[in-house]
């Protein structure tokens, strides 16, 4: 609260050295730049560039490792809450995590990988990742993807039955095909790592397979174990 306030006060009633009004003026005809490109541009330091935009409302990019900077008035952004320039994505929503986060939620029928990608411009594997062991979204699998869904459990249910209508049936067959079933919330891919480990070593614990596949980059824990053998009927055995 008392850093947000001191903001706005800088923002509201700090008027801008002639240094910063040339940033801000540059700002504004580039649309969008690099903090490091303006201040080589006009022959200044990166601190008097920050200083700059913290007088003003700006956006900060939510791709491109958060290189690039617009102003406020100047990003026009759409239904999704956000504006592309040149391939560079800003989002009035917040960082990459909060975004992603918005699109899920106020999406009728959820998210796939690839939409959020196409949408934000950027890879987002890890930080979907992220926020489903966070427990902020939710993820199921839907034929041969994954869907991302709210937490929100009637939101949920809405999106995920709005994604199921997406899937029409072959024209040369009235039966759809057969589906595989992965426990509501784990990735298909991590499940069979699951299983395969479990089949490696039917004598390791749950603790200890969850050690194993972390160390090569699978991210599930103990609790996710017990989740898939639980909804297979597995138990702990011996060879």
């Amino acid at each position: 609260w008392y850093v947000f306030n001191i903001s706005l006060y800088i923002r509201t009633f700090v008027p801008l050295t002639p240094a910063e009004t040339r940033i801000v003026e540059t700002l504004q005809q580039r649309r969008v730049e690099r903090p490091s490109r303006l201040a080589q541009r006009l022959k200044l330091s990166t601190k008097t560039v920050q200083r700059a935009l913290a007088k003003v409302e700006h956006f900060t990019s939510i791709n491109g490792n958060g290189a690039y900077v617009t102003l406020k008035d100047i990003a026009r952004f759409d239904e999704h809450g956000l504006w592309t320039h040149r391939k560079v994505c800003f989002s009035k929503h917040g960082n990459l995590r909060e975004t992603l986060t918005a699109l899920v939620e106020r999406s009728p029928k959820g998210c796939t990988l690839q939409e959020l990608e196409a949408q934000v411009q950027t890879r987002v594997h890890n930080h979907v990742g992220q926020l489903i062991r966070d427990r902020e979204l939710t993820r199921c699998s839907l034929r041969r993807y994954a869907v991302y869904l709210s937490c929100d459990d009637r939101r949920q249910a809405r999106q995920w039955k709005a994604r199921q209508q997406d899937i029409r049936p072959p024209s040369v067959s009235h039966t759809s095909p057969p589906t595989v079933s992965v426990p509501p919330g784990l990735h298909a891919v991590t499940v069979i790592r699951v299983l395969v480990r479990r089949l490696e070593a039917p004598e390791a614990s749950v603790a200890s397979v969850a050690r194993w596949l972390q160390a090569r980059e699978v991210a599930v824990g103990a609790e996710q174990i017990r989740q898939i053998l639980d909804f297979y009927g597995l138990k702990k055995t011996t060879r």
